[in-house]
């Protein structure tokens, strides 16, 4: 599982051809180098909340897996469109590949998804995507005139837009999953298609590119796997009643400033937690204090206890996470155990694209 929370680069570092110069795509390349050494057999990129970033860095981490080709198409405001492409020899890791996706997987997340969807590289999991299809510039109107003790602002252009190499838009559809699992946001209310500027979804000419792989035939398999492996995960369970809990409490459109009404809140949350611990205790599970709220500030919590909270919810591996690797596992085994279907799916590549 590799978690990447945003496609940084070291500009100046990468302007300068610094060795060394901080990169996403540096740092995973190293990851997977770790991983073939290990002889892992798959890999699931957490994509979930990352905002984007460099899209050098999304071009060129989608080469890591898909090697020397185009990656996504951008037209700017007088229609003209360049396809941008990496041009990497060979793609560093072949084996299996899934990337995990959410609500809040925006811009250079969903140019890499939508890549490795288009290609058929890997397996797209989790929620439909944000839906960032443009490029947007900040002009400073103190540019165009100058006055002495005045300051007009800015005004935000846009002046490009994203396109797939299969010619669609990821503006306001997204990246749809090819697995899906149960939103956590409402897609009314967050989300580029709830801005009322935002530009409408469109298509443009496929850019000449050739898939890898082709997993539609074994989606609807992969898919009763899913949902027969998720009714019997606890933890996967609890996260949905979670979310549900969360959505009906946003859905709310009053707050009651009664005394007692909100300390029988406090201790029926409270109950619900002290229930959770009973159950996760009764599974083996350890205990899950990411929910509960002590009522302190910040600087009056322990500062090691912090620390430790950190480092358990970093160290702790989600239900939707394992999920996604339960999925690429269940895809392996397909593949492994169907002659017919492999050549079917992997036309190309029946016996090297998914393994190393």
């Amino acid at each position: 599982m590799i978690e990447l929370p945003t496609f940084y680069e070291d500009f100046e570092g990468r302007r300068k051809n610094d060795p060394n110069y901080a990169s996403a795509t540096r740092d995973v390349s190293k990851i997977l180098a770790q991983f073939k050494a290990q002889k892992v057999d798959g890999v699931v990129m957490d994509l979930r909340d990352n905002g984007g970033g460099s899209l050098a860095e999304a071009i060129d981490l989608t080469g890591l897996f898909v090697g020397a080709g185009p990656v996504v198409q951008v037209r700017d405001a007088g229609g003209d469109v360049d396809v941008q492409a990496d041009d990497g020899s060979h793609a560093t890791w072949t084996g299996p590949f899934a990337v995990l996706v959410n609500r809040g997987s925006a811009s250079a997340s969903e140019i890499f998804a939508a890549a490795i969807q288009d290609y058929g590289r890997g397996l797209i999991l989790g929620e439909n995507t944000f839906g960032k299809g443009t490029v947007q510039n900040l002009i400073d109107l103190n540019r165009v005139s100058h006055p002495e003790d005045e300051h007009y602002g800015q005004v935000k252009l846009t002046v490009e837009e994203f396109f797939r190499v299969n010619g669609g838009s990821t503006q306001h559809k997204g990246v749809v999953p090819d697995i899906a699992f149960p939103a956590s946001l409402d897609g009314k209310d967050y989300g580029e298609s709830t801005y009322d500027n935002a530009l409408p979804y469109s298509e443009i000419v496929a850019a000449s590119y050739h898939p890898l792989n082709h997993f539609a035939s074994l989606l609807p398999r992969l898919a009763a796997l899913h949902d027969a492996r998720v009714k019997a995960d606890r933890e996967y369970q609890w996260w949905m009643q979670d979310y549900t809990e969360f959505r009906a409490q946003a859905d709310k459109k009053t707050i009651s400033l009664n005394l007692a009404e909100r300390t029988a809140e406090r201790d029926k949350d409270a109950a619900q937690r002290k229930l959770r611990d009973a159950e996760r205790k009764k599974y083996g599970l350890d205990a899950d204090d990411s929910r509960a709220d002590d009522g302190l500030d910040a600087d009056e919590r322990n500062i090691a206890d912090e620390a430790r909270r950190e480092k358990e919810a970093q160290d702790r591996i989600s239900p939707l996470q394992r999920e996604a690797a339960a999925i690429l596992g269940d895809a392996m085994d397909l593949l492994g155990s169907d002659t017919k279907l492999a050549q079917a799916v992997l036309p190309e590549h029946a016996h090297g694209a998914w393994s190393n």
